[in-house]
C-alpha cells in the first residue's frame, strides 16, 4: 500500500492537555457566535418558494433579481442550472414576514413575467413550502443529527467498548459545533443539503475514528490487553496510521475544495460544511477521540487508588491476592 508517510514518531499523547484546553476554547468560541449571530435558516425551515425556469434565451440573472426586488421579494436566491443552452435558472424566494401562509410560488412566477414578458419562459416546476411544515423540518432534522451520534455510539459500543462510543461522540459532537459557528460566522444558510452535509461530517469522522481505534485495539490484544503504558501505545497507532488518515482527509478535502469554489451558490453552503469539516473531524480524531481514552482511563486509575487509600491495611491486602488470584 502507498505510504506517504514513514516509521514517524510524532508525540501526539504528550500536549493532550493543551489540545483538549484549545478544543474547550473553540467550543466556547462558537457557542457564543451561535448565541449571537444564530444560525440564517433556508426556506426549508423558514418557509418559501423555489421555481425552475427555462428561458427562450439566455437570462440575465440580475435582471431577474431586480424585478423579484422591485415586486417585495428581496433577498431571493437566483441561479443558472444546467447547461448553459437550455436557459434555464433557478429562484429560492424566503417567506415574506408578516404574510399570510399562501403560496408564494405563483406570485414569484407573476412577478417575472409582469416584468420580462409571458413569454419570456416556462415554468418547469415550482413548489411552496409553509412556515408549519418548516418547523416540522427543524425537529426532524435535529432527530436525524442527533439519532446518528446516538447510533453511533451504540455501534461502537458493541465493537468495542462504551467509553470508546463516548469518545466517538464527543469527538462528533465537537466537530458539529466548530464546523456551525464557523458556518454562522461567514452567514451561510442552513438547508436539507446542508443538513445531508453534516450527516456526511458525522459519517466520516466516525470512519477515521474507527479505523485507528481498530489499531489501538489490536496493539493492546499484542500486549495481552494491558493499559500501562497506554499513552505511547496510542501515540504508536496513530504513526502507524498516520499515512492513511492524510491520504484519505486531504484527497477528500480537496474534491471538496473544488466543489466550493467551482459548485455554485447552490452548492456553497453544502460543500463549505465538508471543507471545514474534514479539517475539523481528522484533527479531533487526533487529538480528541484518542486522548479521551487516556484520560479516561487516568480517571479510572486514580478512582481506584483513592478507594484503596480509604481501605484499611487488611483490606488492601486481601483485595491485592484476590486480584494475583
Amino acid at each position: 500500500m502507498f505510504q506517504l508517510l514513514h516509521d514517524t514518531k510524532i508525540d501526539f499523547m504528550g500536549k493532550r492537555r493543551l489540545w483538549l484546553a484549545i478544543s474547550l476554547s473553540l467550543i466556547l468560541i462558537s457557542s457564543v457566535i451561535l448565541g449571537v449571530k444564530g444560525i440564517r435558516r433556508g426556506i426549508e425551515f423558514e418557509g418559501g418558494a423555489q421555481v425552475q425556469l427555462q428561458y427562450t434565451s439566455t437570462p440575465d440573472v440580475g435582471a431577474v433579481r431586480d424585478a423579484l426586488a422591485k415586486d417585495g421579494f428581496a433577498g431571493a436566491l437566483v441561479t443558472t442550472i444546467g447547461k448553459p443552452e437550455e436557459h434555464e435558472i433557478y429562484v429560492r424566494v424566503p417567506l415574506v414576514k408578516g404574510a399570510k401562509d399562501q403560496d408564494l410560488a405563483p406570485q414569484v412566477v407573476a412577478a417575472l413575467k409582469t416584468a420580462q414578458g409571458s413569454d419570456a419562459f416556462v415554468v418547469r416546476s415550482q413548489f411552496y413550502i409553509g412556515p408549519t411544515i418548516g418547523k416540522e423540518l427543524v425537529r426532524k432534522a435535529l432527530g436525524a443529527i442527533l439519532g446518528s451520534m446516538a447510533g453511533m455510539l451504540v455501534y461502537i459500543w458493541i465493537r468495542f467498548q462504551f467509553q470508546w462510543g463516548l469518545a466517538a461522540v464527543i469527538a462528533i459532537a465537537h466537530d458539529t459545533i466548530i464546523t456551525l459557528g464557523l458556518f454562522s460566522l461567514f452567514d451561510f444558510e442552513m438547508s436539507l443539503p446542508v443538513v445531508a452535509a453534516f450527516l456526511t461530517l458525522v459519517g466520516y469522522s466516525v470512519n477515521d475514528t474507527v479505523v485507528i481505534f481498530d489499531r489501538i485495539r489490536e496493539n493492546l490484544r499484542a500486549k495481552g490487553g494491558s493499559v500501562a503504558g497506554l499513552p505511547e501505545l496510542i501515540n504508536a497507532s496513530m504513526n502507524q496510521t498516520l499515512s492513511r488518515t492524510i491520504l484519505t482527509s486531504l484527497l477528500t478535502w480537496i474534491v471538496c475544495v473544488f466543489l466550493f469554489a467551482l459548485g455554485g451558490p447552490a452548492l456553497r453552503d453544502f460543500s463549505f460544511v465538508l471543507v471545514v469539516g474534514i479539517i475539523v473531524g481528522s484533527y479531533s480524531t487526533i487529538y480528541i477521540a484518542s486522548p479521551f481514552l487516556v484520560v479516561w482511563h487516568e480517571w479510572l486509575a486514580a478512582r481506584e487508588k483513592s478507594q484503596a487509600a480509604a481501605l484499611p491495611p487488611k483490606a488492601v491486602a486481601k483485595k491485592v491476592r484476590a486480584g494475583k488470584a
